[in-house]
């Protein structure tokens, strides 16, 4: 039984060298096939790497859009009740450059 399943995928390889007009077991074509599989890892890799950096880049720049927001609402607050002028204040003006890095970040 494995006799016949060995030669039936001998058969099935054979087959497909023919039909694809290559020889695959060359050393030529055993590079070539290990160079495209070497490949195709790579790319997927690079995919990866990419989707990961547009998807971190568009959460990155929703959650300072919305801590920025936070932050002026309670420096505002802060500052306009003479609660604490000082921490009102560097929170205003954090929450601008916050607001801005995210705008920077968006644009790139």
């Amino acid at each position: 039984m494995k006799l016949y399943l060995a030669l039936v995928a001998v058969a099935i390889g054979v087959y497909a060298s023919a039909v694809n007009g290559t020889n695959s077991t060359t050393p030529a074509g055993v590079l070539d096939n290990i160079n495209n599989i070497i490949n195709n890892w790579l790319n997927l890799g690079t995919n990866f790497l990419v989707n990961l950096e547009h998807t971190l880049k568009y959460y990155i720049v929703k959650i300072s859009e919305v801590v920025a927001i936070i932050m002026a609402m309670v420096g505002a607050f802060l500052y306009f009740t003479r609660l604490s002028r000082y921490t009102g204040r560097g929170l205003l003006i954090g929450a601008v450059l916050l607001y801005l890095f995210a705008e920077v970040l968006k644009s790139i």
